[in-house]
């Protein structure tokens, strides 16, 4: 049988008190729309409509190429964004799934079960609800006296007896699809609300002698809905809690998991091992058997297998190789690359760089726009200059080279295969291959300076 799947994005989320639209809000690092579509996507749906309303063209950006969009330009109701809906899946034939921008915890083995549940029982629509012990704001699950779902009932329209139901509409429902359409053509906003309610649907159906299911979730948080930063972070909590678990599952050992925090979609190869407050965010990728010690942050990093990260590095959007060390308190960012069993030193940056294999890149060191060979040996406090105010520029130190510390290479410049750079030099020109580059003035001593001075001292301090 067919699956499409509606999400309900439209409403203004006007409780974020925020200009960005509600579902383009993250949750462990990622928009919560794209949560309800990553989960959609594992169910294997043939399509997928976002009903689209408040800040619609920032919404079309951020799911641009990933599912159909209508636009619901009214707000008036669940039934009136299904209803905006319809004309996009006129040529469907299956099963409907209704969900929402804004459940960003909710499981594909949730919803997949609910599907199942709605197969089984060749329902016409079944409802996805769970039990909470304060059930005001929710509608109520009325079911008949052999326990079917009779009504879906809102808590502004409901009877006393009917808000002390605590089974509770969590807005995800199965329909088949000809059965939403019918009960669709019948919706009335004669309600507390005005609305098109879709919950009515169900009483539609029910009415008509077509079968109404539900399925229960156990686990209330998986269907909590988000309507203002209390709860927003809530959802962050139970989402990276989630994500830690599964990462330990997975055979990753984290020292101090409350202060870890991994973004959804982090990959982390087993056997590695994560030090105290270690930030994963982003599309960050580590391989096996790699020691991050505290305080590391990875940001869309990709970073090989055995691989030592020291306390308080920041590895931003680059490439760390097989079997490299960095840090400590190191930054490469840029787009940069540190190449296998390379040796950053403490307080080093790499910026726009590429850094082949094998090299020692000591402490206080800096690389900006350059291209480093193999086997490279770069002195502690070597930099290169590659800004001049106005223009960046290259810097190229070939195999094999020796850059002595404390050499600073003023680009555009390239030191030759094997070539030595001597340490405190200033190097503006080409270094052949296999040269000693020295540029230093000659030293000057001064005997009895210091004594001198202090007499000096002790005289004006008379």
């Amino acid at each position: 049988m067919a699956l499409a799947c509606i999400i309900l994005a439209a409403g203004a989320g006007t409780r974020m008190k925020s200009d960005l639209p509600k579902p383009l809000h993250e949750v462990a690092g990622v928009p919560m729309i794209d949560h309800v579509l990553r989960t959609v996507e594992q169910m294997d749906a043939e399509r997928c409509v976002v009903v689209l309303g408040a800040g619609s063209e920032r919404m079309q950006q951020a799911l641009a190429g990933r599912a159909e969009t209508c636009e619901q330009p009214r707000q008036l109701g669940t039934g009136h964004a299904c209803i905006c809906a319809k004309p996009a899946l006129t040529d469907f034939s299956g099963d409907v799934l209704v969900t929402y921008a804004d459940v960003p915890l909710i499981t594909a083995d949730t919803l997949q079960a609910l599907v199942d549940r709605h197969r089984q029982e060749k329902a016409a629509a079944t409802v996805l609800t769970t039990e909470v012990e304060d059930p005001t704001g929710y509608g109520r699950i009325v079911r008949d006296a052999s326990g079917a779902v009779a009504e879906i009932v809102e808590d502004a329209d409901a009877t006393d007896q009917q808000r002390s139901i605590r089974e509770i509409n969590t807005g995800i429902i199965v329909f088949d699809s000809e059965a939403l359409s019918e009960a669709l053509s019948e919706l009335s906003p004669d309600n507390e609300q005005g609305e098109l309610y879709l919950t009515d649907a169900i009483g539609i159906l029910v009415a008509r002698g077509r079968r109404a299911s539900a399925l229960k979730t156990a686990d209330p948080c998986e269907v909590m809905g988000i309507n203002n930063r209390v709860q927003l972070a809530e959802a962050e909590r139970i989402a990276r809690d989630r994500i830690r678990e599964q990462v330990m599952l997975n055979g990753v050992t984290l020292i101090d998991p409350p202060s870890t925090f991994i973004d959804a979609g982090v990959q982390i190869g087993r056997d590695t091992i994560i030090g105290p407050g270690c930030h994963l965010l982003g599309a960050t990728t580590v391989g096996e058997r790699c020691e991050i010690r505290g305080h590391v942050i990875l940001r869309s990093a990709t970073i090989g297998e055995e691989v030592l990260l020291r306390d308080h590095t920041v590895i931003e959007e680059s490439a760390v190789g097989d079997g490299a060390q960095i840090g400590p308190f190191s930054l490469v960012r840029g787009n940069s690359s540190v190449g296998a069993k390379c040796k950053v030193g403490s307080s080093a940056e790499i910026n726009r760089s590429r850094i082949a294999a094998g090299t020692k890149m000591q402490h206080f060191s800096y690389m900006g726009d350059a291209t480093v060979g193999e086997g490279v040996n770069i002195g502690a406090g070597a930099i290169t200059c590659n800004y001049d105010g106005i223009d960046k520029h290259p810097t190229t130190i070939e195999r094999g080279a020796f850059i002595g510390s404390d050499t600073i290479l003023i680009a555009p410049v390239t030191v030759g295969e094997s070539a030595y750079t001597a340490a405190g030099s200033v190097i503006s020109k080409d270094v052949p291959p296999g040269a000693l580059a020295i540029e230093r003035t000659g030293q000057r001593t001064i005997d009895d300076w210091a004594e001198r001075m202090r007499r000096r001292r002790e005289r004006e301090q008379h």
